[in-house]
């Protein structure tokens, strides 16, 4: 019995071990980098937790258990932490836990829709084993944010949103289904929403305007409720992260030019070039070949596919450790299986007539695959490297305001790992966690100025940012006093290498300065410590 699973489902068998080996070697690497702390690749996750942390503890949907901020353009993921946080309490693990759960759940099921097509199991195993490396879904577990959710629930639905177009008519069930997903794909990443609109003009051409209405209406429902809460807060429709990241935001008469820019830059810079080639050629060919073709499953993927990164690439921003891209990698790399599989031969028999067609094949695997190789590759060695980053800059950052600055008025310019790890008051400099740094980005008055009487406004004691974030604005307040740095080494994630650590309040300075004398014992030996409190020593 044994023997004939193992022969049966070796594919998916090799596949998941592959998987968690890799796992289990990078969080090896981390622990053992990082004092044995489980730390997370990106300050993002820690937004999340904040939130979550916040909701279960104190029914505040915010970094800070003080107010209401619209900091995430992901709902499901912080609601689904929040849960657990209340039921077993709060827990750095949770985040790692539930990314291994979605990246198995997402080969499972790709194994599973894949096996329904009967194709040879080796080649199977090729797509399980691409996606697996090329998306790359390890590195995203160690981002501890809902991207590999996002994946699984985008395959699962634009798979069913093509095999539901293919037919001629519809089964209830299915489209049930299909409605709850695009609820689902919305509430966990905004970005579903390219996915549904696509989709729901699909039906629309396919003149089913009924279903149409419904997938649309189910993704829309989770932002609007949002929105109208956000808004009763005095917040933006939108979440923050979305109205400051964003290229949407960037279109107007004067800039246009700039935003097409943008998009024609990610498309040439980024690996998805390829797919975008590779595409177009399945298509042409397949309606070169046959009639009718169009509603097929698989051209329909195709369509869904190129579609959706289209607007993406538009709308929205790739690349910040290979995860916002992410999901369309895995998609891509699943809708091009399925339409390449029809050319590859059951077996190799080169003739004159065959031969044209071998080097088309392996022109399109080399095409797609060597910027893939090396995107799996460099994110593999680079896992390890940015969670050390994180340790070492924001996490230790957290470390010393839980230790002295508990209750108090921090800026900051990383809000994530601070809020998660210490109960301080936290002003925003960045804009996610604050209204007021948002509207004054948007509105063009943000400036050293203003940060400077934001600051005094909420009775900040110290900051801790970036300089160099603030150039652009005329630099961190003068009046403010550096009194220390802290220089990572071989930062990849970091939005910079150096932290400066400021007394806003005068009267702050000689506290800090002795706080940070006495944390600096505490810290890893290879951050390079410089300023007042180390001359001063």
């Amino acid at each position: 019995m044994l023997r004939v699973v193992l022969r049966r489902h070796w594919p998916l068998i090799i596949s998941m071990s592959f998987l968690w080996i890799i796992v289990a070697i990078l969080l090896n690497a981390s622990l053992s980098n990082n004092q044995g702390h489980l730390v997370y690749a990106l300050d993002d996750p820690y937004i999340h937790m904040a939130i979550a942390k916040n909701f279960a503890q104190h029914g505040v949907w915010g970094v800070t258990k003080y107010y209401f901020s619209s900091s995430s353009s992901s709902l499901l993921y912080p609601l689904i932490l929040s849960l657990i946080f209340f039921l077993f309490g709060i827990s750095e693990v949770v985040p790692l836990l539930l990314n291994i759960v979605f990246a198995t759940a997402t080969v499972c099921l790709i194994y599973v829709l894949l096996s329904r097509y009967h194709f040879h199991l080796f080649y199977v195993f090729i797509v399980l084993f691409s996606i697996i490396f090329f998306t790359p879904i390890p590195p995203l577990i160690f981002t501890g944010m809902e991207h590999v959710l996002h994946t699984l629930l985008t395959i699962s639905f634009a798979y069913l949103s093509a095999k539901i177009l293919s037919k001629g008519r519809f089964v209830n069930k299915e489209l049930s289904f299909l409605v709850i997903l695009a609820f689902l794909l919305t509430m966990t990443r905004y970005e579903g929403l390219f996915l549904i609109f696509v989709v729901g003009t699909l039906f629309i051409i396919r003149r089913r305007l009924f279903e149409s209405f419904l997938i649309i209406i189910s993704g829309l429902i989770p932002i609007a409720i949002y929105g109208i809460i956000s808004m009763i807060n005095g917040w933006y429709f939108l979440p923050n992260s979305l109205l400051i990241k964003s290229s949407v935001f960037m279109i107007s008469s004067e800039d246009f030019t700039k935003f097409l820019n943008l998009f024609v830059t990610q498309i040439l810079t980024e690996h998805i070039l390829s797919f975008v080639l590779i595409t177009i050629i399945l298509l042409i060919i397949k309606f070169i070949r046959r009639k009718n073709i169009f509603w097929k499953e698989d051209t329909i993927l195709l369509v869904i596919f190129i579609s959706n990164l289209i607007l993406h690439m538009l709308f929205a921003r790739v690349g910040w450790f290979f995860r916002y891209e992410a999901y369309l990698v895995a998609l891509g790399i699943f809708a091009i299986a399925l339409a390449v599989h029809e050319y590859i031969p059951k077996r190799i028999l080169l003739n004159r007539h065959s031969i044209p067609k071998y080097v088309i094949i392996s022109f399109l695997i080399f095409v797609l695959i060597s910027p893939l190789a090396i995107r799996g590759y460099v994110s593999l060695i680079t896992t390890p490297l940015a969670t050390t980053n994180i340790y070492q800059q924001q996490y230790q950052m957290g470390l010393f305001l839980r230790e002295f600055y508990q209750g108090e008025a921090v800026a900051a310019n990383d809000i994530g790992a601070i809020n998660f790890l210490a109960d301080i008051k936290c002003l925003d400099l960045w804009g996610l966690g604050n209204l007021e740094v948002t509207r004054a980005k948007r509105g063009g008055f943000y400036n050293t100025d203003y940060i400077y009487n934001l600051a005094k406004k909420e009775n900040v004691k110290i900051a801790i940012v970036y300089d160099h974030w603030f150039t652009k604005y005329g630099g961190t307040p003068p009046q403010w006093i550096k009194v220390g740095e802290w220089k990572i080494q071989n930062n990849v994630v970091c939005g910079g290498d150096t932290v400066s650590f400021y007394a806003v309040d005068p009267e702050e300075e000689y506290r800090l300065i002795e706080n940070l004398k006495t944390f600096s014992t505490k810290i890893p030996r290879n951050i390079e410590q410089s300023g007042k409190y180390i001359e001063k020593w």
